[in-house]
């Protein structure tokens, strides 16, 4: 009997031993299908990573470029408007020249006709006509400083000009006559 209970235990222990040895090789199996598995999941991790990383490069790259682009693009419209600027600033000043330069014309064309309405003393004619000039010179309001400027100038020569006249003909008035 004590064999028969050996035999019997024995079968017992070898379905038991079965049993285990594929449920050992079930959860091996399953294992190696998670061991798989994650090793994939890592791999994708990586890959994600590498692909954000690319991302990230690609996005400060194109951020960098616009930035730059913005300065440049914003440089060049500011250069171009300066000269824009400059070429406007220039435009006025010679219509203010050609202005001033076509008044000067008038008044001395005015001047003129006006010398030869009279037909007086030609040194009185001078001084009148310079006076005259002046005159019509301070009655103008300049737009620009530019402007200003020439009227100034123009006042002070044709003043200079009479002092000249005025000295010259005191010159003459004082010279002693030749004696015969």
């Amino acid at each position: 009997m004590e064999e028969n209970m050996d035999q019997e235990e024995t079968k017992q222990d070898q379905p038991n031993e079965s049993e285990s040895q594929k449920e050992i090789e079930k959860l091996t199996a399953t294992l190696n299908q998670v061991s798989g598995e994650l090793n994939t999941i890592k791999a994708n991790v990586e890959k994600r990573k590498s692909e954000t990383t690319t991302l990230k490069i690609l996005f400060y790259t194109g951020l960098t470029v616009l930035f730059f682009g913005f300065i440049y693009t914003n440089q060049t419209l500011q250069r171009a408007q300066f000269n824009n600027l400059e070429a406007n600033i220039s435009a006025l000043q010679s219509r203010v020249n050609h202005t001033l330069l076509s008044l000067e014309k008038q008044l001395h064309e005015e001047i003129m006709n006006i010398e030869n309405k009279v037909g007086g003393n030609p040194e009185s004619k001078v001084h009148e006509s310079l006076s005259d000039m002046n005159l019509a010179l301070s009655a103008l309001r300049p737009e620009t400083e530019a402007t200003n400027r020439l009227i100034k100038k123009v006042q002070k020569d044709s003043q200079e000009l009479r002092d000249m006249l005025h000295n010259q003909k005191g010159n003459i008035d004082n010279t002693p006559e030749p004696v015969p």
